[in-house]
């Protein structure tokens, strides 16, 4: 029981680094999507022939955009998580030796 209210307690203090690491996955999967899904809208299905040309070198270039995008993406989360964990792990530490002792 003592460690659930630690860790309840714990978790008050530390809920602002869990909203911005939320928001920021949820806004970088937001971008990753709009990406993805420019070239199946259905503006660009219906575009003229001699657009075409213009509209496959805009894909091919969101493609690469989105590559980009997804490597910092990774990045971000990467980074993220190991953030959150080295600053938690004191907190880990405590809840290992309650548990174990």
């Amino acid at each position: 029981m003592l460690v659930f209210k630690l860790s309840i307690k714990n978790l008050k203090k530390s809920i602002k680094d869990y909203i911005i690491y939320f928001l920021t996955l949820v806004l970088g999967v937001a971008i990753f999507y709009m990406f993805n899904s420019l070239d199946s809208q259905e503006a660009m299905l219906q575009v003229s022939q001699s657009t075409h040309e213009m509209i496959k070198l805009m894909i091919g270039m969101l493609e690469i955009v989105s590559i980009f995008v997804a490597i910092i993406l990774g990045l971000l989360i990467v980074y993220a998580n190991n953030f959150l964990i080295n600053r938690r792990k004191k907190e880990f530490g405590i809840y290992m030796t309650i548990r174990n002792g």
